[in-house]
This record gives structure tokens, C-alpha cells and sequence, in this order.
């Protein structure tokens, strides 16, 4: 089964998060730069909050979560190939390291709800990623082993994801190819080619 990456994997919607968590910092009065953010995006929220703000972390992560519910969800677009979902095998889960409650409503908001079966945020499960965490959440929900999963993702931290859990990593390369994938694509249509082929 596919189990994708939601942010800079099917959404658009990376800039509008690092956006967020600095409007969120000023409103502690900390003021932080992009450059210092981005690094962190692909981390469950929560450790997010925690690097740039330790001390109260979880303050830091809901006020986040409202102002990008609030501000800037509308700013989220999904990516063209995303519409690969249409054609791929069921079921097909999302796990993410955003909130699952700010998933669903990115989901909901660009129309793509209709094609997942389950979403795992990075605040529903013991550990976020890098960890096999959410992989084990996935498994027992559709009684599906990690090794039968391909996992697309953007990041070296789905890879690291996928590596853990013993199943297939697939990194689209949206900016640059993540490390540790077994195999890197450039367009999710490449998804519906290689379901038909049985080629991973």
C-alpha cells in the first residue's frame, strides 16, 4: 500500500508553515529568521517547538497551529501530480509530521480528503519521525506489514521513516533527491506507471 508525505510531498504548503511558527514566535516576543526555521520543517511539530522555544514548547505549537488554521491554510496548494491519488490501489494512508487536526483541514481544504484512508499525525503517535513510529499505526489500522508499504515522501526524514520500519522509501524530488530513498522520482504520475508495471 502508498503511504505518503503530506507537506512538500502532495501540499504546497512549506513556506506557509515556517511563516506561521514566526508569527507565532513574535507573539512570545522571539523573533527567529527563516533560515533558522526552515532546517526544522519535516520534524513532528512538537520537536519543532521545542528547538526554537524549549521552554514552552507546547504553548509555542498550539498557537502555531490556530494561526496557521487561521492565516494562512488558504495559502496551501496541492501539487498537480497529487491527483495521482485517483489512480492508485486503496488504501492509501498520510502520515505527517504536522498535527493530524491540521492535516485533515489541509486535506479538506485542497480536496485530496477524498482520497485518504487514514491520516497519522505527528502529535498521534508516541514518536514523530525519523522514528517507524507512524508505520506501526498504519499497519495495524489496515492489518498491512511495513514491507508491503511504499512510502513517498520529500525528505530524509520519511526516508529515515521507511528505512526504520523495513519498508520501500520513494523520495520525490520536488527541490532536491532525499538521502536514504530506494528510489527517487520526479513526478508522483511516476507512482501510477509503476503500479501498473509492478515495478518497485
Amino acid at each position: 500500500m502508498y503511504v505518503f508525505d503530506l507537506d512538500g510531498t502532495l501540499v504546497d504548503s512549506v513556506e506557509a508553515h515556517i511563516a506561521a511558527w514566526l508569527e507565532a514566535l513574535k507573539n512570545f516576543g522571539v523573533v527567529k529568521s527563516v533560515e533558522e526555521v526552515k532546517p526544522l520543517m519535516g520534524l513532528p511539530a512538537t520537536e519543532i517547538a521545542k528547538a526554537l522555544m524549549p521552554a514552552r514548547a507546547r504553548e509555542l505549537a498550539a498557537v502555531k497551529n490556530e494561526i496557521f488554521l487561521n492565516k494562512y491554510l488558504s495559502l496551501v496548494k496541492a501539487y498537480e501530480d497529487a491527483a495521482v491519488l485517483k489512480l492508485l490501489p486503496r488504501p492509501i494512508a498520510v502520515v505527517t509530521s504536522s498535527s493530524g487536526r491540521v492535516a485533515r483541514r489541509i486535506l479538506q481544504a485542497v480536496g485530496l480528503s477524498q482520497y485518504i484512508d487514514l491520516v497519522v499525525g505527528g502529535d498521534e503517535v508516541p514518536r514523530g519521525k525519523p522514528a517507524p513510529d507512524p508505520l506501526y499505526v498504519v499497519s495495524r489500522e489496515f492489518g498491512v506489514p511495513p514491507r508491503e508499504m511504499i512510502v513517498v515522501g520529500d525528505s530524509d526524514y520519511d526516508m529515515e521513516m521507511a528505512e526504520a520500519a523495513g519498508a520501500f522509501g520513494v523520495c520525490i524530488a520536488r527541490r532536491a533527491p532525499c538521502r536514504g530513498g530506494k528510489r527517487v522520482i520526479h513526478s508522483l504520475y511516476e507512482l501510477a506507471t509503476a503500479s501498473r508495471t509492478h515495478r518497485f
